[in-house]
């Protein structure tokens, strides 16, 4: 068996997780076969991903933004064969996210012995149970568990039992530039002025907490900095009713996925940006606006608290999701704006790909 590396990510959920986590493997000699789906978004990281050396794409129509469902289940089965067929060549096979369980499971189970599963999130956004057992059966077969924070080890270990503890590792998230050419933007001081916004970029779910805006237009305190208040990222249909009060609030609302040079524009911005989370074991966000040099403040939920601690950034970590908290993250930012930029200057050191790998990647290493 060689010591080659498949990641499979069927749906191409986390295409820009997969492309950075596949560079970094391929930086260190190792051979890595992609399987996933062509997508309406983020394909240039699928088409970037095919110009790395040591680096071969395979993919499917499976998701949902280029096929219908029925078309998209015969392209899964498909790549799921492809993935048997060169079984042999690789030492191991990396499930990123399950995209069909009952015919990915027959499959994990004759991979068993080289299967390793990152486990992003402990149940899925939203699963009201305790165990989601179609992540239980998978990490039953797989002979090591990546987390990509401590946050969604530690929950799924509550849920799930010690047992699987021997075989738990962390792979820290890492840097996650919007674009897949473009490296880390320095935090420095002449780049960021004093913060002319509150803005908040993401996809828009109920556990995100976007309701905090709606106090921050009723905040005196607020409206007296003259700061503008921004919501950019597409909205789930459930939260229509807040997205429109937050609006009538004076909120600037942007209900849409940004194209490439609106992003850059946006993260370029003097801005303080807010992830008032209230459940969340990892953000995405979070390592995206550290790669291109933005200062944020973040709610004590999962990971998020657990970065601000590590890097001493707990001044900039909202005691509670309110417009006090959020004032007094301002007030931090402007008393200590250099150990602010000195200190998330070394976050973005710290969680860069080739960094975390060398460190935590032994899952990565053949067994």
């Amino acid at each position: 068996m060689s010591g080659d590396v498949a990641l499979l990510d069927g749906g191409s959920f986390v295409l820009p997780y997969d492309f950075q986590l596949v560079r970094a493997l391929a930086a260190q000699g190792r051979a890595v076969t992609f399987f996933g789906s062509r997508t309406r978004y983020n394909g240039e990281f699928l088409e970037a991903m095919r110009g790395l050396p040591g680096v071969t794409v395979i993919d499917r129509g499976v998701s949902g933004t280029v096929a219908p469902r029925w078309r998209g289940a015969l392209a899964y089965v498909a790549l799921l064969l492809a993935l048997l067929r060169r079984a042999g060549r690789f030492r191991v096979v990396n499930l990123q996210f399950s995209a069909w369980w009952p015919v990915e499971l027959p499959v994990l189970a004759l991979l068993r012995r080289r299967l390793v599963f990152t486990v992003h999130n402990a149940v899925p956004h939203g699963f009201a149970g305790r165990q989601h057992a179609p992540t239980r059966w998978i990490a039953t077969l797989a002979r090591a568990l990546v987390f990509v924070s401590e946050s969604t080890r530690d929950d799924f270990l509550r849920r799930y039992g010690e047992r699987f503890r021997a075989r738990c590792t962390v792979l820290p998230h890492g840097l996650l530039p919007v674009a897949p050419e473009l490296g880390p933007e320095p935090y420095a001081a002449a780049r960021r002025g004093a913060p002319r916004a509150l803005v908040f970029w993401s996809n828009v779910k109920a556990y995100k907490g976007v309701e905090l805006f709606a106090e921050l237009a009723r905040s005196p305190a607020i409206r007296a900095r003259g700061l503008a208040l921004r919501v950019v990222g597409k909205w789930d249909r459930e939260l229509h009713a807040l997205r429109d009060e937050l609006c009538a609030l004076g909120v600037a609302i942007d209900d849409r996925y940004l194209d490439r040079a609106e992003l850059l524009r946006l993260l370029a911005e003097d801005a303080l940006f807010l992830l008032p989370y209230r459940d969340a074991s990892q953000s995405g966000a979070l390592y995206a606006l550290l790669n291109h040099g933005c200062v944020f403040a973040c709610a004590d939920a999962g990971d998020l608290g657990a970065f601000m601690r590590r890097f001493g950034l707990e001044g900039l970590l909202m005691r509670e999701r309110s417009a006090e908290a959020v004032a007094a993250c301002l007030d931090h930012l402007q008393a200590q704006r250099g150990e602010v930029l000195a200190r998330l200057d070394a976050a973005q050191r710290a969680c860069a790909w080739d960094v975390l790998l060398r460190e935590a990647g032994a899952a990565y290493g053949g067994g």
